[in-house]
């Protein structure tokens, strides 16, 4: 009788086009978009070698010349491709946007551009550091002529970091909190199924609410059956859209994948509850209550960065009481945790709370339900 009850609410849940769509086709989408617009981003602003013109001075020892010819990007990939030219050639060169810009040395090299860009940028901060090198220079040997012969370029190019990098884990990538945030809105969705099943089970709500009120089988059975079958079909949704993101677009999640997992579930859970304490105890129209569960779980999304990155950063900074309150931070910040931590401490406090979550909603629920009693249907 159960299992019949539940493959039956599964095949209706599935003929809900409206859940199906908003549940397993737009977070799909969403991150695709997601994925093509942040990889077009950080793919055009990548350092390549950049083209420049140089006219030098008369002197035989052009020290500039020859900081020009070793700059470089990497060990295989020079920073500047140098022509050597006059003003004239080099004006109509820039013209032509054959080089991003031109140097004329001299006591004090400038640089002359067509239009501003990156490109142009990293070239005026290079001159900028050459200059202020040189003058360094300049003021020493000007009090001590001797300081060439014991080092001085040595001592002045040598420039010394007093701080050590350490890898606890991955490498940082701002983006990946866009996509975590996506995928726990995914699980929180569930709201959506969980308000249905509430809706639907209330005599004063729905036709079929009615008739369940009346059946012999007990309501509150028939309910626990029924989010049984909306979490198995959401479940589907989830797990569809992180095999797209982990097979498919190749998006880092780490080695925890157990854990991953559980936080999806947990989730899941958690907008389930949501729906029902909703539809429970929010005494307006289904479409009301449906724009309600929506509202938050998008503002919850938008809180924890999914939006906008730096909105993560700003509520812990500024409210960090939201960031314990807001469900989808808490999943989000699950998946973050499980990335960049080599310990679970982070990981479990936020799934702790959750559960903490989910029990008050629970219980919130079931008491809300119980205490409906209908005079007449």
């Amino acid at each position: 009788m159960v299992f019949h009850l539940y493959i039956s609410k599964l095949k209706c849940l599935f003929r809900n086009k409206e859940n199906i769509f908003w549940s397993y086709v737009f977070p799909i989408a969403l991150v695709t978009l997601f994925y093509f617009a942040f990889t077009n981003l950080f793919s055009s602003s990548d350092l390549k070698t950049i083209n420049i013109a140089y006219i030098q001075d008369a002197n035989e020892t052009d020290y500039l010349k020859d900081v020009l010819d070793t700059a470089e990007i990497s060990k295989e990939l020079p920073l500047f491709k140098v022509l050597y030219t006059d003003i004239e050639e080099a004006g109509k060169a820039l013209e032509d946007d054959e080089i991003v810009a031109y140097i004329v040395n001299g006591e004090e090299p400038k640089v002359y551009v067509k239009r501003n860009g990156m490109s142009q940028t990293i070239v005026k901060s290079f001159i900028d550091n050459y200059n202020r090198g040189a003058y360094t220079i300049q003021a020493i040997l000007s009090k001590n002529p001797q300081a060439m012969s014991q080092g001085l370029l040595d001592d002045v190019m040598d420039y010394k970091s007093f701080t050590t990098e350490v890898k606890n884990g991955a490498e940082p990538d701002v983006t990946i909190i866009y996509f975590y945030a996506l995928l726990a809105m995914t699980c929180l969705m569930a709201a959506n199924w969980g308000l249905d099943e509430v809706v639907n089970i209330q005599g004063n709500r729905s036709n079929r609410g009615a008739r369940i009120n009346v059946s012999p089988i007990h309501k509150m059975k028939l309910l626990l059956i029924n989010m049984s079958a909306a979490f198995t079909a959401h479940a589907g949704s989830i797990a569809l859209m992180l095999l797209y993101m982990l097979k498919v677009l190749g998006i880092g999640f780490g080695d925890k994948m157990p854990q991953l997992i559980l936080s999806c579930f947990i989730g899941e859970i958690m907008g389930l509850f949501l729906g029902a304490t909703i539809g429970v105890w929010v005494n307006k129209s289904p479409g009301v209550q449906g724009a309600i569960a929506t509202a938050i779980i998008m503002g919850g999304s938008f809180l924890s960065g999914m939006m906008y990155v730096d909105m993560k950063y700003i509520i812990a900074k500024k409210a960090p009481i939201l960031s314990y309150v807001n469900p989808v931070n808490l999943v989000s910040d699950s998946f973050y945790s499980l990335y960049y931590y080599d310990n679970f401490d982070r990981f479990y406090m936020n799934i702790s709370i959750l559960v903490i979550m989910i029990v008050v909603l629970g219980v919130a629920s079931y008491l809300g339900l119980r205490r409906k009693s209908y005079a007449s249907i």
